[in-house]
């Protein structure tokens, strides 16, 4: 009501001695209140806010020691950073008004203050605080979602700082060699998920396959109830076909736990067709009949399995059935892995070789014919 800034009113700021002892005889309870000056300024020189000034008036008597005798946090780590020698605080701007605070404590204890640097606050893509409903979690967190350290790291140093202005991906050491604190900048920073799986997904493909196989399989070897391969899938996997699979895969994740979805069908096979997904458009069941015969009739036949010579066979073929090579590799793309987007044909059916793949499309051929998806 009387327009004044909420805090201590002062109320015992200058009790006279006697009344003071009035009160300790009466047990009252106290705490220790820092007496702040009621004229002049408080300046900080922040290293990424520059000159920042307080008026002394607007600040209230702030409490150092609590009633039970223990230090405020004020008190506390103003002590703690001099006995530790610090010399520098970075810490986040929601800290900034109470810098003043820990100002004068310094000066009172007779200490030299280190320098202070107060970060942008991260904010979520609403700009509102960052929060759960972000996607804003720990740090296990991600790291059991699938996300890479040097990703998290990179990522997160872009967050109210920049490398040159240009670049969003670059190596710890790149960052640990250019930090400065000129180009922290005093906006908010804003966190956005997407971003950071697009950037995990960058430092995937740059990955060697046998690391990145490497990586994935504690994510493979997971229970199907922990989000890993179908329980039916034999442990531990066969490393060698692991590392003919991931190069054909690697392109398409995006977080490790993105793994046992996508190679899931190179070791189990498809638990049903779908006969409507293997009949492409333009065709008719009896043309995916068709296709399904000649192509097992000239891939039974043929002596190298290899994915040029799969292509060798299979694009002349599309042509001497009159359909689209589109059409026919289709076709052959659900029935082989069942599913109507998978890596690329020819390699996907060199690793799966040739029992499986014919195998599979004998299955497919029936549920066709039978029409029900067996």
């Amino acid at each position: 009501r009387q327009k004044l800034p909420p805090g201590y009113d002062g109320r015992c700021r200058d009790l006279p001695a006697q009344e003071r002892q009035r009160l300790d005889g009466l047990g009252t309870r106290r705490v220790v209140r820092f007496r702040v000056p009621t004229e002049g300024t408080t300046q900080l020189v922040d290293l990424v806010r520059g000159e920042v000034t307080w008026e002394n008036r607007l600040l209230d008597d702030f409490i150092i020691l609590k009633s039970d005798g223990f230090p405020t946090y004020h008190l506390g780590v103003v002590t703690d950073d001099h006995l530790m020698e610090i010399t520098h605080v970075l810490r986040a701007e929601e800290w900034l008004p109470s810098a003043p605070r820990h100002l004068m404590l310094y000066k009172a204890l007779g200490w030299k203050p280190p320098l202070f640097g107060h970060l942008p606050m991260i904010l979520g893509p609403d700009r509102a605080k960052l929060s759960k409903r972000h996607g804003a979690d720990s740090a296990l967190a991600y790291r059991d979602q699938g996300f890479l350290a040097e990703a998290a790291v990179n990522f997160l140093a872009l967050l109210g700082w920049s490398l040159d202005g240009q670049r969003e991906v670059a190596s710890r050491e790149e960052i640990v060699a250019h930090f400065s604190l000129e180009r922290v900048n005093r906006a908010p920073a804003v966190f956005n998920i997407e971003k950071l799986t697009w950037m995990n997904g960058v430092y995937i493909r740059s990955m060697a396959p046998e690391e990145l196989a490497a990586r994935l399989l504690p994510f493979l070897e997971r229970s199907a109830d922990e989000g890993g391969l179908p329980d039916e899938v034999s442990r531990p996997l066969d490393q060698a076909y692991l590392a003919r699979i991931i190069p054909l895969v690697q392109e398409r994740i995006k977080r490790l736990d993105d793994g046992p979805d996508l190679i899931s069908f190179f070791l189990q096979e498809p638990p049903s067709y779908d006969p409507t997904q293997l009949q492409q458009k333009g065709m008719d069941a009896a043309g995916t009949e068709r296709a399904l015969q000649a192509a097992s009739a000239r891939l039974g036949a043929l002596d190298a399995w290899t994915s040029d010579s799969l292509e060798g066979v299979l694009r002349p073929l599309a042509e001497e059935l009159s359909v689209k090579t589109g059409q026919l590799f289709g076709t052959l793309r659900v029935a082989v892995t069942g599913r109507t987007a998978a890596p690329p044909l020819f390699e996907t059916m060199e690793v799966l070789g040739r029992k499986r793949c014919l195998q599979r499309m004998r299955r497919a051929l029936a549920a066709v014919e039978s029409g029900s998806g067996g």
